[in-house]
């Protein structure tokens, strides 16, 4: 008998904790002034703060770490990017400076090309800010069998320019700038159209690889800058000069006129892939050793 009536009581007290796990569960005993006083929580608000803060001091402690780690380990590699660039990063660096831009985008060829004019990627970008063919276009380069103005340091930092402003009035903000560099926009305008529009917010929503590029820019952007100016090369000064010329002259006529060799016209002017100056009217860059760029002017000329 007392076996019987313990299994009933049990089997009461168990269906009573069914009925009131059913009764809280249903939406319909959850009553109006509870819905309004979760809306007007500030303490949701002041975690929905807290978790956005929070986001974004994650990214300051990636950043600093990445910039700690870079330094200590790859400063030289660092410095060697730069020499690779020393004799375009002063034209890059007073562009920049002209048209109202972050000197500190000089880090992006760091990433891109490790400052390499003639570089090319497997997917087919080229030069200094590894543009695609038709990315290219689109900012006014030339990309075909006889010219190649992504491999012009000056035309295609100039076309960079356009690009960059056109992506910072998109989106207002230079880290979202840098992650529609590397994913490209429609990408990144989708996440921002979800998530937010701050790259805290979407950074865990992007290709590990911008995520990456991104942070990783930060990091080196402030060594990038420093070791310019501790190289001076902030200052405007190459070792090359720029002649505009719009006619057709091969690098044989151009150093048989100039006495310049015709293995310098080659290594300077790589974006002229037939080793001459198409014969179509239009104006291109012809690069020449520095003190050259009178003399080679008035000669082309002379010789029309």
């Amino acid at each position: 008998m007392m076996k019987v009536l313990i299994y009933a009581y049990f089997t009461v007290l168990l269906i009573g904790l069914n009925v009131l796990k059913a009764e809280t569960l249903e939406l319909k005993n959850i009553s109006s002034a509870v819905e309004d006083k979760l809306e007007n929580s500030q303490d949701i608000k002041a975690l929905e703060d807290y978790l956005s803060k929070s986001e974004e001091e994650l990214v300051k402690v990636e950043i600093e770490k990445k910039k700690k780690d870079y330094i200590s380990k790859h400063r030289k590699e660092l410095e060697s990017y730069i020499e690779n660039g020393k004799n375009v990063i002063p034209l890059i660096y007073s562009i920049f400076i002209k048209h109202n831009l972050p000197p500190e985008l000089l880090a992006i060829p760091i990433i891109e090309s490790h400052y390499k004019v003639i570089a090319k990627s497997p997917k087919g970008a080229a030069g200094l800010w590894q543009f695609m063919p038709e990315t290219a276009r689109n900012f006014g380069l030339k990309v075909n069998k006889e010219v190649d103005e992504r491999l012009d340091p000056i035309k295609s930092t100039l076309a960079a320019v356009k690009y960059f402003k056109k992506l910072y009035s998109v989106f207002g903000d230079w880290q979202l700038v840098l992650a529609s560099y590397n994913a490209g926009h429609n990408k990144i305008i989708t996440k921002v159209s979800y998530h937010g529009n701050s790259f805290s917010s979407i950074k865990n929503f992007l290709p590990k690889q911008t995520k990456e590029y991104v942070l990783k820019f930060i990091a080196i952007a402030e060594a990038t800058t420093e070791i310019i100016k501790k190289k001076r090369l902030d200052k405007e000064d190459t070792n090359f000069d720029i002649v505009k010329v719009n006619k057709g002259y091969t690098f044989e006529e151009i150093s048989k006129l100039t006495y310049i060799k015709r293995e310098t016209l080659d290594t300077l002017n790589p974006h002229l892939l037939k080793k001459r100056i198409p014969n179509d009217g239009e104006e291109y860059n012809l690069y020449v050793p520095k003190g050259y760029g009178n003399l080679v002017k008035a000669l082309l000329d002379d010789s029309v």
